[in-house]
């Protein structure tokens, strides 16, 4: 059975990007936590991973990916 033929919608992601003032960098929330979240971002080529408080980075946007059924008759 294809993914096409499958009637199970795939679920959909939310990124949430983010900047950090201090840094100067733009990232994207992993883990969202109480006081502070998982960030993944990039700098000079090398990827980071670190956890930062929330009161010491701006929600930029909040993108959600999702999938599109071709089939649709709806779009």
């Amino acid at each position: 059975m294809s993914k096409q033929e499958s009637n199970e919608e795939m679920p959909e992601e939310i990124l949430t990007y983010v900047y950090v003032p201090d840094e100067n960098l733009y990232g994207i929330i992993k883990s969202y936590g109480s006081w502070s979240s998982l960030i993944e971002y990039y700098d000079n080529g090398i990827g980071y991973v670190t956890e930062i408080p929330n009161d010491e980075f701006i929600v930029i946007n909040e993108i959600g990916v999702g999938y599109i059924d071709e089939m649709d008759e709806n779009l």
